[in-house]
């Protein structure tokens, strides 16, 4: 029953994002709003994701309570939702309270992950299978909502979004407390484990640098795929339908990865989501006009996704100590995805302006093979676990 809570938390947070970021512009343009208004809003999650990760992993290491940050976080997410998305707000209001929603939930994922996996007990089998209801979820909210803003506009945004920051909350209030750590555990945690002790020791660089090039690609693709297809003349529902396939096949990797997980090592894994990533946006700069290769292309998302996502929180488990593991996730949210996917979108639109729309995949399949690079690398270097090497 436990693990059902926690799927519904995951379909329920995961489905707000898939309101929030295809359809907070359109809202708020519907409303009246600049694009400068919109387009500061849309940074906001970038941004939350740069310093506010970090932040909520101390708190949840600190305390040795995930559960209770998990509610705080979604519940002031639904509160400061409601406040910016119920009633007119003037442009500064707006970007205040978008910023504080963004701040409060840039940690859920990276704390609510470490907890799953706790629950999960390891086993990236029960994992995949949970998780893949946050996808489940994204899929839906965009569907379900695509249409009926399509036939009664936006004017039911405010419900829409509240009410999945809601439904999530009521899921968190049904998880278990957090078990008991031990009192050396608690009082390093209290001792001010932190920067250093996640960034320096033996393979730790590597880690995060490959993770850091990994969501560089990545934030090329999400900014720039639908764009890039139109440049062929890909039809809106072509272009929706890619988007959709990517994600179901992420959603069956999910729900079979413990056959997979079960053969390679963590390591492995980690390396073959990088090769594919470098794969999978070469084949997206060289045959955008050939169909078929963008369906394939968009299959590869399972492996550059997916696997990698479980392979990397699985590794933090497996390899930092219990004070440090829900600041190890932090760290690779802000590392990864608002650091090294706000670089992704940044220089790609440079890219693309200066040598044309292509040019901006063949920079992601480069940071692809950066990554796979630092990944084998990081292998070699990562023979002793991460624990041995603090207490040297």
């Amino acid at each position: 029953m436990q693990l059902g809570w926690l799927a519904l938390f995951y379909a329920a947070y995961f489905a707000f994002v898939g309101l929030y970021s295809p359809f907070l512009g359109p809202y708020l343009k519907s409303i009246g709003h600049s694009l400068d208004v919109i387009a500061l809003a849309l940074g906001m999650m970038q941004l939350m994701r740069i310093v506010g990760p970090f932040a909520w992993g101390w708190l949840a290491d600190h305390t040795g309570n995930r559960v209770r940050w998990i509610r705080v976080g979604i519940f002031s997410g639904f509160v400061f939702a409601a406040l910016a998305f119920w009633n007119q707000q003037t442009p500064s209001h707006l970007l205040f309270l978008v910023l504080m929603l963004n701040l409060s939930i840039s940690g859920l994922v990276p704390m609510s992950d470490s907890y799953a996996m706790e629950r999960c007990a390891g086993c990236t089998g029960q994992y995949g299978q949970v998780r893949l209801y946050g996808s489940l979820g994204f899929v839906l909210a965009v569907l379900v909502f695509g249409a009926v803003a399509d036939r009664f506009g936006f004017s039911s945004y405010p419900m829409w979004a509240c009410a999945m920051l809601l439904l999530g909350f009521v899921a968190a209030l049904k998880f278990s407390p957090d078990a008991p750590r031990s009192a050396s555990v608690t009082n390093a945690a209290k001792a001010g484990s932190g920067f250093k002790r996640l960034l320096l020791p033996g393979p730790m660089p590597l880690f995060w640098l490959a993770a850091f090039f990994m969501i560089f690609a990545h934030g090329v693709f999400y900014a720039f795929f639908s764009l890039y297809l139109l440049e062929f003349d890909y039809s809106e529902l072509s272009i929706g339908g890619l988007w959709a396939f990517g994600v179901m096949c992420e959603v069956v990797f999910f729900a079979f990865q413990s056959r997979f997980f079960s053969r390679l090592s963590l390591n492995a894994w980690l390396c073959i989501s990088f090769g594919t990533c470098a794969i999978r946006f070469a084949l997206t700069a060289a045959y955008p006009q050939l169909g078929w290769v963008m369906v394939f292309a968009q299959a590869l998302h399972a492996l550059t996704f997916a696997a990698h996502h479980t392979a990397t929180i699985s590794w933090l488990r497996e390899n930092l100590p219990a004070n440090l593991v829900v600041r190890g996730q932090a760290m690779y949210a802000t590392i990864a995805y608002g650091l090294g996917g706000s670089a992704g979108t940044f220089l790609g639109r440079f890219a693309w302006e200066w040598s044309g729309p292509a040019s901006a995949f063949a920079m992601a399949s480069l940071s692809g093979v950066v990554a796979l690079v630092l990944g084998w690398r990081f292998t070699i270097v990562s023979k002793r676990p991460y624990s041995a090497l603090l207490s040297r």
